[in-house]
């Protein structure tokens, strides 16, 4: 299989930059941070509209103009704000193909795999790519997810363990839920030993967007040394 071209080698590709720009931008983005795209805009080396214009024609991608796509309220709500903000993606549609469930999500980055893999664990979906502006996805960001008041999951409490006494009602009702689906018979949480809780506990707080798999590979490697 291909190895999928990087942004900046797309935009070469496309001759939108050429390779002194790149390097100067990744220098920069080194030094100060921030997505790559926005630091070709910030250096001036392309704008916005054309960057879009080049993933969406070299990619093959959709190019999403919010203000004629409707959001589709369920795709929010599989995405958790933090994973949201983290990718700088938005979610627009939930699909069912062949019995297998689609999201469409929009980036600005399409070829950043980590982060496709990264939603596609976390929500269960296969990811079908589009492409917007990163001002715009910043928009909808703040519009589908803090005006419309979706709310983001709380942070593990300090010390990064959570009790059965401390979750709440719709929490514990969740995790039943979880481990029917799982087992395909009736179970109560009180039934299940501590190793089984830990597992569906770590499922749910993962699909809440509380903890990544990043954040658990992390976690596994900081106690390993």
């Amino acid at each position: 299989m291909a190895k999928r071209k990087r942004l900046g080698e797309v935009l070469i590709d496309a001759g939108l930059i050429n390779d002194t720009q790149l390097s100067a931008a990744l220098q920069s983005q080194r030094t100060w941070g921030g997505k790559l795209g926005s630091t070709l805009v910030r250096m001036g080396f392309a704008k916005e509209e054309d960057i879009l214009k080049a993933l969406s024609s070299q990619l093959l991608l959709p190019a999403v103009d919010f203000n004629k796509v409707k959001v589709s309220q369920r795709a929010i709500h599989s995405v958790p704000l933090r994973i949201a903000e983290k990718y700088h993606v938005i979610p627009v549609a939930v699909r069912d193909e062949q019995g297998k469930r689609e999201l469409v999500m929009v980036m600005s980055d399409p070829t950043n795999l980590d982060s496709i893999s990264e939603i596609e664990f976390q929500t269960g979906c296969r990811v079908r790519p589009a492409v917007a502006t990163d001002s715009a996805i910043s928009r909808a960001i703040d519009f589908y997810y803090r005006a419309n008041g979706a709310v983001n999951a709380e942070p593990i409490p300090p010390g990064g363990s959570v009790g059965l006494a401390s979750v709440s009602e719709s929490e514990r009702m969740e995790l039943v839920e979880e481990s029917r689906s799982t087992s395909g018979e009736g179970i109560t949480l009180e039934s299940l030993n501590a190793g089984a809780l830990l597992k569906l506990l770590v499922r749910v707080l993962i699909r809440k967007g509380i903890i990544t798999k990043a954040d658990l590979t992390q976690e596994l490697h900081r106690r390993k040394s």
